[in-house]
């Protein structure tokens, strides 16, 4: 392996294929199935893990993917309910490549850690806050691979730490919204913070409740918060979670917020980034929250069924949201990495406490004939 990861490639170079000023048609999807997907190295599959596109030898995609959580001990017992045990967080860093379904371990993180926030620059893949065993982090590394291993350089640490955020990247820069100040925290966060030329600067602070575990992609400029969930203390003071679907605009020149057509479901923790097609957002998975509001209720299922495996598509030209079809597996807090007409999403939660190491990939073509979903007001 040679100096060829040093340039990272556009969070999704299947954008590149818009025509300024053109509407297309939303595309064809096709998702290979868990037999046709490849897998990361982890066997138990993790969640919160952070992943990028790198331009490897010949102009092969690779992946450069770190981090990431599960659970090794979790056990299952008669009644079908998960015995958990304890969350364990990784430090790995490693290099996929798609082509060959098979990766290379490039070194280690000087922690361990997921949920965080993370894009792709012209120095190197940037990585800031997140959360381990010992709690959330300020941190922010930089990460440049070369010469067949990693280089890691500390960055300005956040002004606060924060863990399970929205974030997209601009023009080179790392804009990060809302997420969870501490493990034990009962309010969601409505800061935001963007990393330019070195150092974090406070934005505008998202409109009404914060939310934490949504998904941020960009389109024409501006930036698109979805879904998530809002905090509040229950009677016992413990967190408890109300699921949301609506949209939130961030246009950084003004440095103001707006709202956008909701999402035709509630969803928390879809795939991140949103990757987007032809000025299109795409939301891969996410936990639409019927179980946690059936066990809120005191109605709970005997098993829970599992993240959500839906695709939509939303055209912020016109406020329309198109559903593309599902992907192979139903999951949330899962990478979401576009190279070409592919988009992998990478292991994830398929229910609580459970992974897949499937790397979901999904193919996209056009024109196509899905169903349109009118915008909700």
């Amino acid at each position: 392996m040679n100096t060829f990861y040093q340039k990272i490639l556009p969070q999704l170079a299947v954008a590149c294929a818009l025509v300024t000023g053109v509407q297309a048609a939303p595309p064809v999807m096709e998702s290979l199935t868990e037999g046709q997907c490849p897998r990361i190295a982890d066997s138990l599959g993790r969640a919160g893990m952070a992943a990028v596109a790198l331009n490897g030898a010949h102009g092969t995609p690779q992946l450069l993917m770190l981090g990431g959580a599960n659970f090794p001990h979790a056990k299952r017992s008669a009644t079908g309910f998960f015995q958990t045990g304890s969350k364990v967080f990784y430090d790995s860093v490693e290099v996929f490549s798609p082509a060959l379904g098979a990766s290379l371990p490039l070194g280690k993180l000087p922690y361990p850690v997921g949920y965080a926030a993370y894009a792709p620059t012209e120095r190197g893949m940037l990585l800031a806050g997140g959360c381990n065993a010992d709690g959330h982090l300020r941190d922010t590394l930089l990460l440049r691979c070369e010469s067949g291993g990693v280089t890691i350089t500390p960055q300005a640490s956040l002004p606060i730490p924060l863990a399970y955020p929205a974030f997209a990247e601009l023009d080179g820069k790392l804009y990060v919204f809302g997420g969870q100040e501490s493990p034990d925290a009962t309010t969601a966060l409505r800061r935001c913070f963007v990393w330019e030329s070195g150092a974090w600067r406070e934005l505008a602070p998202m409109p009404g409740e914060g939310r934490m575990l949504a998904a941020a992609g960009t389109v024409d400029g501006r930036i698109y918060v979805v879904g998530g969930c809002s905090l509040h203390p229950d009677a016992a003071g413990k967190a408890e979670r109300s699921y949301l679907n609506s949209v939130l605009v961030y246009d950084p020149n003004a440095d103001t917020w707006t709202e956008a057509p909701a999402m035709p479901e509630t969803l928390v923790a879809p795939a991140s980034p949103l990757p987007v097609w032809r000025g299109r957002l795409l939301v891969i998975g996410g936990d639409p929250g019927n179980y946690y509001r059936a066990k809120l209720a005191g109605q709970e299922p005997p098993q829970h069924p599992g993240q959500n495996r839906r695709v939509y598509a939303f055209d912020p030209a016109d406020g329309t949201w198109t559903s593309l079809g599902d992907n192979c597996v139903g999951i949330a807090t899962a990478p979401a990495v576009g190279v070409g007409n592919t988009v992998y999403t990478i292991s994830g939660e398929t229910r609580p406490a459970v992974r897949t190491p499937v790397i979901g990939t999904l193919r996209l073509s056009e024109p196509s004939t899905s169903t349109t979903i009118p915008p909700t007001r």
